[in-house]
């Protein structure tokens, strides 16, 4: 359920780390979530080697892994479910992929690996996306991914240059 041919998804693991402080600590990815402060090292090897139940945490992160052509897996992202509401059945979702990984169909694979947890294994009704309206690959790849938008959220989020309007993506099971 969590990997296909070429992609999969699989649970933290202490080797992590180092991409983790280089996502976490880069502040031009702090419009991701709702962190603005670096976290130290120690931090990040507690939380990738903590126990994690999404249930409990309401929170769930999974690296996202490509298989190269020589059968190699490696991590090129990380797929992330946040605010798991248990009665209402949703959660939100965050996606990260490596710089030089981008537009490589990653991100897409993830999604669908995703959904297809949430809903077959979780349940969920729907999960949802908070895309910066400016952020226009985002909002192309959760369209793509059969996510619609549902509203505009005036000024939801304060980026480094003010103000910005939050697009509401959902995908409806």
């Amino acid at each position: 359920m969590l990997e296909n041919a070429t992609h999969r998804l699989r649970a933290l693991e202490p080797e992590d780390v180092d991409l983790l402080l280089k996502w976490e600590n880069n502040s031009e990815n702090w419009w991701l979530g709702s962190s603005i402060t670096p976290f130290s090292r120690a931090t990040l090897l507690k939380f990738a080697t903590g126990d994690h139940d999404l249930y409990r945490d309401t929170q769930l992160r999974l690296m996202l892994e490509h298989k190269n052509p020589q059968g190699v897996w490696h991590t090129v992202g990380s797929i992330d479910l946040y605010d798991f509401n248990v009665r209402n059945l949703r959660a939100g979702i965050g996606v990260i992929v490596e710089a030089e990984e981008r537009r490589k169909g990653h991100a897409r694979e993830g999604l669908a690996l995703i959904s297809n947890y949430t809903d077959l294994h979780l349940g969920l009704h729907q999960i949802y996306a908070e895309v910066p309206s400016k952020h226009k690959a985002s909002r192309q790849l959760f369209l793509q991914a059969g996510y619609k938008e549902s509203e505009v959220r005036k000024q939801w989020t304060k980026g480094v240059q003010g103000w910005e309007d939050v697009v509401l993506m959902q995908l409806i099971y």
